[in-house]
C-alpha cells in the first residue's frame, strides 16, 4: 500500500486464476440457494418457513434494508434491544409463532445467537450478512452476504434446516454488473450495484457464481484473523467492547469503540475510510440507546485479506499516536 494511497471502503474484484478452484462452505443444495443479496436471502427464509409467521423481530441495531424482505412478504415487523455485548434482549411478548431475527455482529458473537436460539421461545433466524465465515447453530437458518467480504457485485446465501425450493427468476443485470466491477471497481460502479440489490429475490448470476466459486476463501480467512488478532492485541485495552481474543471464525472487520475525541475524524482525514453502521439507527433510536451509541462510536477497522502485518501496524499507529 503505498503512502498515498487510502486504506479501507470497498474491497476490488479480483479476477480468479485460471482453473482456480477452492472448496466454499455454502454449496447449493435443497437447502442453500444463491441469490442477489442478504435482503433476499431472508425474504426467501422467510418465504419458504413451513408456518407463516405471525410477526418478525429484528435487533434496533440493523441495516433498515432488512425490511424490505418483511415489507415484501406483508410481515408484520417489531424491533427489539441489544445489550452492551451485543446480545439479543429477548422481547416479553414474543410469541411462539413470531420469529427472531439475531445478528451474529462482525463474525464476533456467534455466542449472542446460540444464546437466542435457546432463550427466545420461536424459531431464530441467523443474520450473517457480516459474519460469513461462521456457521449457523444447529437447526437455526441463517443469511450471507459474501460480497461484505470480496469485491463482488451482489450476493446472498440463504441457508435452512427445511427446504428451501423457491422458483426464482435470473437476475438479468447480475452479470454486465459484475463484469463492470471486475473492469473497474470506482465509486459509481459500487454504487450501481448498490441500488441494483433493492430488487426482489433473483438467482445469482452466472459470472458471480463463478467469481465467488473461484475466491481462496481459507487464504482470506487467514489473514483476516492474523490481522484482526494484530489489531486486538494492540487495541483492546482501549476497546470499551469485550471482543474474543481469538475468534472461531474470520471477522468482517475490528469494531472499535473507544473514547479517543473525534477519533473517525482524525482516522478519515489520514486516508482511512470508515463506513458508519447504520446511520439510521442514530435517528430512530435515544441517544442514551446501546445502540444509538454504537450507531455514533463504532468504528469498523479493516483488517480483510488485502492487508498485513505492515498496514495494521500503521493502523495501530494512526489511533495509538
Amino acid at each position: 500500500m503505498s503512502p498515498a494511497e487510502p486504506m479501507g471502503g470497498a474491497i476490488p474484484l479480483q479476477e480468479p486464476a485460471d482453473n482456480a478452484v477452492f472448496p466454499f462452505p455454502y454449496p447449493e443444495n435443497a437447502h442453500t440457494i444463491w441469490v442477489n443479496s442478504g435482503r433476499a436471502a431472508l425474504q426467501c427464509l422467510l418465504q419458504a418457513l413451513p408456518m407463516r409467521p405471525t410477526r418478525v423481530w429484528l435487533p434496533r441495531y440493523i441495516c433498515n434494508t432488512l425490511m424490505q424482505a418483511t415489507e415484501r412478504l406483508q410481515l408484520p415487523t417489531k424491533l427489539y434491544d441489544i445489550d452492551a455485548r451485543l446480545y439479543p434482549v429477548i422481547p416479553d411478548d414474543i410469541g411462539r409463532e413470531d420469529i427472531l431475527v439475531a445478528v451474529n455482529y462482525f463474525g464476533l458473537t456467534p455466542h449472542a445467537v446460540e444464546y437466542a436460539a435457546q432463550a427466545a421461545p420461536c424459531p431464530v433466524i441467523m443474520d450473517a450478512t457480516t459474519a460469513f465465515y461462521s456457521p449457523p447453530p444447529a437447526g437455526v437458518a441463517a443469511f450471507y452476504s459474501p460480497r461484505k467480504f470480496t469485491g463482488l457485485a451482489e450476493g446472498g446465501i440463504a441457508t435452512a434446516p427445511y427446504e428451501l425450493r423457491l422458483q426464482l427468476p435470473q437476475n438479468p443485470d447480475s452479470d454486465y454488473l459484475s463484469r463492470v466491477l471486475l473492469q473497474s471497481c470506482n465509486e459509481s460502479n459500487v454504487q450501481q450495484a448498490e441500488d441494483a440489490l433493492t430488487a426482489p429475490p433473483c438467482r445469482m448470476g452466472n459470472t458471480t457464481r463463478r467469481l465467488m466459486q473461484s475466491t481462496d476463501w481459507a487464504r482470506a480467512g487467514r489473514r483476516r484473523l492474523q490481522n484482526y488478532r494484530t489489531l486486538h492485541d494492540a487495541l483492546a485495552e482501549i476497546n470499551r467492547l469485550t471482543l474474543p481474543p481469538n475468534p472461531a471464525h474470520a471477522p468482517m472487520c475490528y469494531p472499535l469503540v473507544s473514547g479517543i475525541p473525534e477519533l473517525r475524524d482524525a482516522l478519515i482525514d489520514q486516508g482511512l475510510r470508515l463506513p458508519l453502521y447504520w446511520p439510521e439507527v442514530i435517528e430512530t433510536t435515544d441517544a442514551l440507546q446501546t445502540e444509538n451509541r454504537l450507531a455514533r462510536t463504532l468504528l469498523p477497522l479493516p483488517l480483510d485479506q488485502r492487508y498485513g502485518e505492515d498496514e495494521m501496524r500503521k493502523l495501530i499507529r494512526m489511533i495509538l499516536g
